[in-house]
């Protein structure tokens, strides 16, 4: 028999769906929705409503590219590289534990591998990015043609429909993060993994302890962009060196890619299991009073802006618009 959770789920990005990123605790656990008086309450970065539910264990969530806050949470999943005790878990992209179609890996020979377009970038947003993304680009393009079929830097009439199809045609993705930060490794160096397709990533200084070093041209190791275009020229012109590199398992540990899944898989769960399985009254582990409940109560009364009307006010700011 399923455990009851009561729970909500607040601050989450548009058309965020518990059942489908929690979908490996559905045979254990059933999630009973209590917007009021939840025991549990989960919530991410996009907004301040977690602030005001006090009698729960609060549990954060994010992929994004900020350190959780220890003193609102009691636990964490984030891709920070922050430890305390029981209380984190530093998780891979959310990208990484759904369990669709995306996580089939395809098997293509040295020919295909090799007889593809050069390049691909495929990004919308550049609020908020840093410059790297865009001057890599222009630099890279110097030496060949770099398809990208986002809303940013558009150069193909029209935006790509299915994003994992399109970088199978390519024997480069660019992957860069919109910022630099310890653990902060997304979709963005795991997608074009999942495609056979050479990521070029700049992102977390950690990366290599995340996924196999050889695997992607970490573009953090060179002194300049010009010595980074350099080595991205030589790989380009030397198929051995290019299928050694695009041919090196990613995964970090395990036989093969489906035994490291079902042990991230496993791992994830447990922390879960440990939450859920301890006591109400024992499981929390946030301070709530002193200081932190006069900071907590000072920030509620202050009307603070969420993630996305930042992100407006600032666009609006880089364009010149009132």
């Amino acid at each position: 028999m399923k455990k009851k959770i009561r729970c909500n789920f607040v601050d989450f990005w548009p058309g965020f769906d518990y059942k489908f990123y929690l979908w490996f605790l559905s045979d254990e656990y059933e999630f009973l929705i209590d917007k009021e008086h939840p025991d549990y309450l989960f919530y991410s970065c996009f907004g301040n409503e977690h602030l005001f539910y006090e009698d729960c264990i609060r549990i954060f969530w994010s992929d994004e590219n900020i350190m959780p806050d220890l003193n609102l949470c009691d636990y964490a999943l984030s891709l920070s590289n922050l430890q305390c005790d029981d209380r984190t878990f530093r998780k891979y992209s959310g990208f990484l534990y759904r369990k669709d179609s995306h996580l089939v890996l395809p098997v293509l020979k040295e020919e295909a591998l090799l007889n593809r377009k050069f390049c691909n970038f495929v990004y919308s947003n550049n609020t908020c990015v840093a410059p790297y993304r865009e001057l890599f680009f222009n630099a890279l393009s110097g030496y060949k043609r770099i398809d990208s079929g986002g809303a940013f830097l558009n150069n193909m009439g029209k935006r790509v429909g299915d994003k994992r199809q399109f970088l199978r045609d390519y024997k480069f993705t660019l992957a860069i993060e919109n910022s630099s930060l310890p653990g902060y490794a997304t979709e963005k160096i795991l997608e074009p993994f999942m495609a056979q397709s050479l990521p070029l990533y700049w992102g977390s200084p950690t990366v290599s302890s995340d996924y196999h070093p050889n695997s992607f041209v970490n573009l953090m190791n060179y002194s300049s962009m010009e010595e980074a275009v350099e080595e991205i020229i030589r790989l380009d012109k030397d198929d051995a060196a290019y299928l050694e590199k695009v041919m090196t398992p990613f995964w970090p540990y395990g036989a093969n890619f489906e035994e490291f899944w079902d042990s991230e898989i496993k791992k994830i769960t447990d922390f879960f299991r440990h939450i859920f399985e301890q006591p109400l009254d024992k499981a929390g582990r946030r301070v709530r009073y002193g200081c932190n409940k006069f900071t907590i109560m000072r920030r509620r009364r202050y009307d603070a802006p969420t993630f996305f009307e930042l992100s407006k006010s600032m666009t609006k700011k880089l364009l010149g618009k009132k």
